[in-house]
């Protein structure tokens, strides 16, 4: 009987009984973490959707916090003679500049925005002659479709919901604005915290190497950016006042705002601006010249001096960042939108540094070439 047993159990299992346990765990591990990655992607987005009245000011007030904290450096360099080693002061000058800036733009969006919805009646009368010599100059009567068309054109209710999106701001603003204050008073005692949660000192300074990379290059980006779009804001305003465009001002702001969002921005800054001139001047001379002119500015700055300038900082392949745009904005909205390039550039960089994600991070990026913060860690050792 004891011979029976053993022999028993070393019978192997009957065909088609399931295969040995090296083969049948593999695939079943692959279609675990293939679950766990869904899973772990579909609460993402639901987290980003359901908690995007907190995450988005949250957002915001980071990238404005390493704006101020750019800013301050370079306060330092510029007024090092008075400011000194006291990077308080200098965080203090850079916070109220950009409060300062941001109460500005604040009043001349709400001023310029009110101003132009009380004038809106008078488009319609632009609209009618606009359609007059539209059929006078084709020979095509204005039939019913055109008609019901431009009567369903409601300027004064796109003003309307421009002015509460603005109201919307301004109290986010506030939340925005706290977030950043207490960001700048703890940020003295990150450091402490980094070494108290990391023992291993090789690995504080890989993570050191990541968030000095991430801070570099969202800051270099937003910079450029704040560069290239003041140009052409101010070239805008330029072409805005020779052709005789009300509340230039407002438009050349809002051709500043729209510039951050890559592609998309720019191209309905452009068609804002002509459209405006459009309906307010009743001239088609006037709308080409705007279109032309400001489109223009647009290409040039955008498509010869930018790239000069930013020398590929943030190394994203141009497809995801349009991509990007579309997937923040269906998640955020306008705001994701804006946020969408250095999110995505943050995102690439944190993936390059995890074996396993190296894949995804290469394909977002334009060329190819990764550098982990282990690599750059091991540069700066070299260099010391």
């Amino acid at each position: 009987m004891q011979s029976g047993s053993d022999e028993m159990t070393d019978i192997d299992p009957p065909a088609g009984s399931g295969s040995t346990p090296g083969q049948s765990t593999a695939p079943s591990r692959h279609l675990i973490n293939a679950f766990l990655i869904a899973g772990l992607v579909l609460f993402t987005v639901i987290l980003l959707v359901r908690g995007s009245n907190v995450l988005i000011p949250l957002a915001v007030a980071l990238l404005i916090w390493r704006f101020i904290n750019a800013l301050a450096d370079v306060n330092q360099r510029l007024w090092s003679r008075w400011l000194g080693p006291m990077r308080g002061l200098a965080l203090f000058l850079a916070l109220l500049t950009i409060f300062a800036a941001s109460l500005l733009a604040l009043d001349v969006v709400v001023s310029n925005v009110s101003a132009i919805g009380a004038s809106s009646r008078e488009f319609q009368t632009s609209i009618d002659i606009l359609l007059e010599r539209a059929s006078n100059l084709t020979g095509i009567e204005r039939d019913r479709l055109v008609d019901e068309t431009f009567g369903q054109l409601r300027l004064g209710q796109l003003l309307g919901a421009m002015v509460s999106a603005m109201t919307s701001l301004a109290s986010q603003f506030s939340v925005v604005f706290v977030y950043v204050i207490f960001l700048l008073v703890e940020q003295k005692f990150f450091d402490m915290k980094l070494n108290a949660i990391v023992r291993d000192e090789n690995r504080r300074a890989q993570i050191r190497s990541l968030l000095e990379r991430v801070s570099r290059d969202v800051n270099s980006y937003v910079w450029i950016m704040t560069l290239v779009s003041l140009l052409t804001a101010a070239l805008s305003y330029a072409v805005m006042i020779a052709v005789g465009v009300d509340h230039a001002a407002f438009w050349a702001f809002l051709v500043f705002i729209l510039n951050f969002i890559p592609t998309v921005g720019t191209i309905l800054a452009t068609l804002l601006v002509s459209l405006y001139g459009l309906l307010q001047l009743g001239d088609f001379k006037s709308f080409l010249i705007l279109l032309i002119a400001v489109g223009l500015i647009q290409f040039f700055v955008g498509n010869v001096l930018q790239p000069r300038m930013s020398a590929k900082t943030l190394n994203l392949s141009q497809f995801v960042v349009i991509l990007s745009l579309f997937v923040w904005g269906a998640l955020w909205g306008v705001v994701g939108m804006f946020l969408a390039v250095p999110i995505t550039a943050i995102l690439m960089i944190v993936l390059a540094n995890f074996q396993s994600t190296r894949v995804v991070a290469a394909i977002l990026s334009e060329t190819g070439e990764l550098r982990s913060a282990e690599d750059a860690a091991n540069a700066d050792t070299a260099v010391r």
